[in-house]
Formats: structure tokens, C-alpha cells, sequence
């Protein structure tokens, strides 16, 4: 008898967990490679918070943590379920940052190669094309709507935050404002108030601790630092305020139509211009810079925005640089205030002066193509460049050990510079291994500045900004950048749009943006910042958290009965019911065993007189309990 009861109490539990069991195996298991670069502090600061809110609905997440050599192939081979990357921000968005993703050494190629019908790659990359040959304002900002709205529908980028650039000053200084580029630190508008002309900085490079300047070459990308090379050379054209195109060595331009239907700009450029070698700015040294960046194969390297591919022709009238386009192109302006690569050197840094051959001595530095580009030296000869330009700081000394690492990096002031001279006499750039160092000399003083995003954790940068006021100034940018989790159409795992928005609505980004960035960055729903031109547009829908929703897209059953509150109600009725029978399905066992049954029949007698008189009622069962005031009283009848 007591085996039977037992086997009964086991089914039902068995039941029980069986059921709650079936609900969670009715999720859809997946695994997703994950990859981040080695040296980017912030995705290594929210990467177990996304791997563990996946995991939450049967997503299991693969994490690959890769080199910068092993990052750029795992991008180019579209081997990847997810990453993390930053849109470029100001003055790049939106047209040139698009432009890119037409370039298979761009991640966004790769991440777009699989998007839902009827956009593809082809026709998305056509509409991105077109919107920079419009010419009238409205029909730009309306085109550039219908192709955000577009991307955004297909689910393939995670907005998560919107990236403010920290600058960290100390009280001595005065005067500094925030660039209009993310990765730009103007120091020539900062005034000494005490102490030393001479200053040292800890600065961001990439959005990482600094390790080196690299060669400091005006045409050339990385290892070339973006905050160096504005420092040391000028373009025609500089980026203001809300996109405001600004003169720089050109004062002045004209703008006309061609009969070709291109255009023809005729730049005014600045007189009484020195390079930091004393040797004078003028047209012929603009277009020798031009010659070299634009040539028939050193432009292939230059294809990710447009004013490379539009340029047909780059000459001199009377001292004036005049360029024409083979369509009418409106970034082209936008595209000539960038820190590189149309920005330049003195005809002196070249190997040959102004008979530099831009096939047989070329601008370039061997071996700084990048990998992806080794191929183009096969058809032009490196021959390099001096550091020289015409901005405010030059070049004084670099010493680089041989882990790469600069352990002497000087600027020193161009006492000749066209604008207003700075106040600062050299700059020291200073290289730590941690941000715990940078934070201990900001406040010691041993340590001046730290700028952009790398030398200070957002939480440390909080805590000098609210708890060290006293000793430094802390200043932010306008949002300048997003940061975005890249999913991969192109590859099985994301290659499902319902998967996609799956992983999307599973990641409580607020609650780790908290967390982690202490409140200096902040949650964004969609692919660019609204500062740029013609970025500042409603998309729909909101890509935000929500757990009900991933639930019901990659685990069904379980999503369902969370959609009817009377589903709800039962499960938790029964499941209140289900812990009772349980409970006493225990104190019964525990009865039999002590040989005191809960439940027994009734004697055969007791039996019989009841079956005499039905009239009294259903027959009872014996509860046979003890007694605890009257021991050997006997069972007592309940009905």
C-alpha cells in the first residue's frame, strides 16, 4: 500500500517539473560568436552583461577576444555573429560613414550582405549614392530619411549609447573648448593661468590608452594619430559649429556649375602661410598634396568617401586651386574639412620637393597601407614623408622603444602660425599602462591633462568631475559617436531578421550603461547621433529592452502565457495548489513510514452500518490523528 501511495506522489511531481521543464526546452538554442578587440576598455566593460541577458532565453554566446591583426580578418571574413563598433561621427555622418560600408574592408560590408527583401546590399548602397548628388536641401534630408528608416527596419545594429568625449584639465588652465571632431583636442585656444608654458597629456588614441604618434603622416591612417596629425597640418576647410563649413588655408571659395553637369570650386587660399620649415603655403603645394593622395592607385586606398571617386581634375589659375567634380556632389565641401587625407605637407617633406613623382616617390610610407591594402604597393614606390605643415603645434622630438611604444612624444608651438599663437609652449605626451596611473597624477599634478575617450575609465571620469572639482575641470562634447552592436546578416544565427530582434529586445543596455558608465553616457535607440546634418530623424520601431517580447519571439510557449492575464492567474493558482499537494504528499509519506496512515478504510462493521442507513450521508473516512491532550482517545470521525 505504501508503495502505491508513494509511486502516485512521484508521478504528480514528476508531472509537475515536467511541464515547467517543457516550457523552457521550448526555447530555440543557439550559439553566437562574439568577437571584441583586446584593447577597447568599454566593450570588455559590457560584454558579460550582453553574454548573461542572452543566456537569459537559450542564447549562448561565444566570445572571442582578438588581436587588432586577427579583429581586421575575422571583420573582412564576415566571421563574426556579433560586434562592437562606433559610428564615425561629425564630420563623417552620414554620407561618408555609409559611403564606407561599399568597401569590403569596411565590417559594415560584410554585415549587410544578408539583409531581408527586397533591400540588398546593391540597391541600399545605390540609394546612398544618390542622396550625395542632390542638390536640393529638402530632397537630401528626405532621402537621407528613407535610408536610415531602411536600415534601421532590418534590425542589424543595436543602438546601445551615445558617446560624449571626456577632456580632463587642470585649474591652471583656462580657455579650452570641446572639438567639433571626436577625435580632435584643440590645445591652441587654451590659455596658461599659472605655472609652466610647458604641459603634459595623457591622451585617448582610438578610443584606448596611447602608445605611440606613429609617423605623424598628413595622408596616411593608422598607426597615425588623428589628435597629432590636426595638431600639425590644415586642410582648405574646417568643420564649425552645427556643420558650419569654416576657412581654414583657403578664405574663401566660389562654387559653379559645369556644363558636364559637375562643378567647378575656385579656392582663395591664405597668404603669409609658413610651414613649420619656414617655406611658404601656396598653390603649387596644394596640388603636389593632391597629385600625391589622388593618384590612380593611392586613391583606391582613399575609396570610403566620395570626394576621391568625383574629383576630375585638381589645377592652379592664377594662384587660385581650382578643383572640379564630374557631378554635382554636396559633401564635398563637408569631405575637405576632414583631419586626413587632403589636408598638407610642405613641398619639402617630400622626397623630392615639387618634382616628387606620385608614382615613383610617392607621399606614402611603406608598409602603412594596411594589410588589407599591402596589395597597391606592387604599383607605386613609397617614398615617405617629413612631418611638416602649417598647424599650430610642430613636431620636436619622438623616441619609440621597440615594443612600439613612445616614451618621448614633443610639440612645440609654431611661433609663425597664421592664427592665433598658442599660449602653450610644448606638449608632453605621456604614456601609461593602466588608467589607475593617469587618475593618481591628474591629481598629484604631475600629470596636466587627460583627453578623449581611453585614458580614464567613465566611471573615473565621473568621480574627478563630482569629487575632485577643486583640482581639475572636466568638459564633455556634444554626443559625438554611437556605440553599436553589430549582428551579422550575412552568417547563420543572425541571419534571421526574427533573430536579430530577438537578440536586440534581450539586452537591458540601460541597466549596464548605469552601471558601468555611472551616468556620462546614455541609452540611444537608433543608428546615428542627431548633430550631424540630416541625421536628426524619428525612426521606428524603438529598439529597446524587452524581455516579454524576446520571449515570445525565441521561446513561444513561454511567451504565450504571458500574454493572457487569465493564463497567468491559473499558472499561479496552480502552482499554489501544486506546492500544497506536494507538502502534503511529504507529511503523507512520513506518515507511512511511522506506520500512522492519513488515510485508511473503514472496518468492515463500521462499513456495514453505514451502508444500513445511506440516508445519514457519504460514507466518511477515518482520519486517524493523535491526540496530544488525550493519548489514547480514539479516532475521531470528520466529515
Amino acid at each position: 500500500m505504501m508503495e502505491q501511495r508513494l509511486f502516485v506522489f512521484v508521478l504528480v511531481l514528476s508531472l509537475l517539473l515536467g511541464s515547467a521543464r517543457a516550457a523552457d526546452d521550448n526555447c530555440q538554442s543557439s550559439t553566437l560568436d562574439f568577437i571584441i578587440k583586446a584593447d577597447d576598455p568599454e566593450m570588455a566593460a559590457v560584454e558579460d552583461d550582453i553574454v548573461q541577458d542572452l543566456a537569459k532565453i537559450g542564447i549562448t554566446v561565444n566570445t572571442r577576444v582578438l588581436d587588432s591583426e586577427a579583429y581586421i580578418e575575422a571583420e573582412l571574413e564576415g566571421d563574426y555573429n556579433m560586434l562592437f563598433t562606433r559610428t564615425w561621427g561629425a564630420p563623417y555622418d552620414p554620407h561618408s560613414y555609409l559611403n564606407s560600408w561599399a568597401v569590403p574592408a569596411h565590417v559594415e560590408y560584410s554585415a549587410i550582405g544578408g539583409m531581408e527583401p527586397p533591400l540588398t546590399r546593391d540597391s541600399l548602397l545605390t540609394m546612398i549614392a544618390d542622396a550625395q548628388l542632390q542638390t536640393d536641401a529638402r530632397k537630401i534630408a528626405e532621402q537621407w530619411e528613407a535610408i536610415l528608416q531602411a536600415i534601421h527596419t532590418q534590425a542589424m545594429f543595436l543602438p546601445l549609447w551615445g558617446t560624449r568625449v571626456p577632456y580632463v584639465l587642470n585649474r591652471r588652465f583656462g580657455g579650452f573648448t570641446p572639438s567639433t571632431q571626436t577625435y580632435s583636442y584643440p590645445l591652441e585656444s587654451v590659455k596658461v593661468l599659472s605655472g609652466s608654458k610647458d604641459v603634459t597629456v595623457a591622451p585617448g588614441a582610438g578610443g584606448s590608452l596611447f602608445t605611440s604618434v606613429g609617423p605623424v603622416h598628413p595622408h596616411q591612417y593608422f598607426p597615425n594619430q588623428l589628435f597629432v596629425q590636426s595638431w600639425v597640418y590644415e586642410g582648405l576647410v574646417g568643420y564649425g559649429q552645427d556643420g558650419k563649413i569654416i576657412p581654414a588655408l583657403a578664405t574663401s571659395w566660389i562654387e559653379e556649375d559645369l556644363p558636364s553637369g559637375g562643378s567647378r570650386y575656385t579656392f582663395t587660399l591664405r597668404e603669409s602661410v609658413k610651414f613649420h620649415d619656414g617655406s611658404e603655403w601656396n598653390c603649387s603645394v596644394a596640388k603636389l598634396n593632391f597629385d600625391h593622395v589622388l593618384s590612380d592607385t593611392v586613391k583606391e586606398r582613399h575609396q570610403w568617401y566620395g570626394t576621391t571617386g568625383q574629383l576630375t581634375s585638381w589645377t592652379c589659375s592664377a594662384g587660385k586651386f581650382v578643383l572640379e567634380t564630374k557631378d554635382k556632389y554636396y559633401p564635398l565641401l563637408q569631405e575637405l574639412s576632414y583631419i586626413r587625407p587632403l589636408t598638407f605637407a610642405a613641398a619639402s617633406a617630400f622626397a623630392k620637393g615639387l618634382d616628387s613623382d606620385p608614382d615613383t616617390h610617392n607621399s606614402c610610407k611603406s608598409g602603412d597601407f594596411g594589410s588589407k591594402w599591402a596589395f597597391l604597393e606592387e604599383s607605386v614606390t613609397c617614398a615617405g614623408l617629413k612631418p611638416i605643415g602649417t598647424g599650430p603645434f610642430k613636431l620636436a622630438s619622438q623616441r619609440t622603444n621597440p615594443d612600439g611604444i613612445d616614451y618621448v612624444a614633443v610639440f612645440a608651438r609654431h611661433d609663425d602660425y597664421w592664427g592665433s599663437v598658442p599660449d602653450i609652449e610644448t606638449i608632453h605626451l605621456k604614456y601609461y599602462d593602466n588608467t589607475d596611473d593617469v587618475m593618481k597624477d591628474l591629481l598629484s599634478g604631475d600629470l596636466d591633462m587627460a583627453l578623449g575617450i581611453g585614458p580614464l575609465t567613465a566611471k573615473q571620469v565621473q568621480e574627478m568631475k563630482f569629487y575632485h572639482s577643486d583640482i581639475v575641470d572636466v568638459r564633455h562634447s556634444e554626443v559625438m559617436q554611437h556605440a553599436l552592436l553589430v549582428l551579422n546578416t550575412n552568417k547563420g544565427g543572425t541571419s534571421d531578421i526574427k533573430s536579430r530582434e530577438t537578440i536586440i529586445h534581450a539586452i537591458d543596455k540601460g541597466r549596464f550603461i548605469k552601471e558601468e558608465f555611472a551616468g556620462l553616457e546614455q541609452p540611444v535607440t537608433q543608428l546615428l547621433p542627431v548633430n550631424p546634418p540630416f541625421c536628426d530623424v524619428d525612426l521606428s520601431p524603438k529598439w529597446a529592452y524587452d524581455f516579454e517580447k524576446a520571449t515570445l519571439l525565441n521561446c513561444p510557449r513561454r511567451g504565450e502565457a504571458k500574454l493572457s492575464g487569465g493564463a497567468v492567474a491559473g499558472i499561479v493558482v496552480g502552482g499554489i495548489c501544486g506546492a500544497i499537494a506536494i507538502g502534503f504528499a511529504c507529511f503523507m509519506y512520513v506518515k507511512e513510514r511511522a506506520g500512522e496512515p492519513v488515510f485508511q478504510p473503514l472496518n468492515r462493521e463500521d462499513a456495514r452500518a453505514d451502508s444500513s442507513n445511506l440516508d445519514a450521508g457519504p460514507i466518511d473516512y477515518v482520519v486517524k490523528t493523535a491526540d496530544v491532550s488525550h493519548p489514547n482517545t480514539g479516532p475521531i470521525n470528520v466529515a
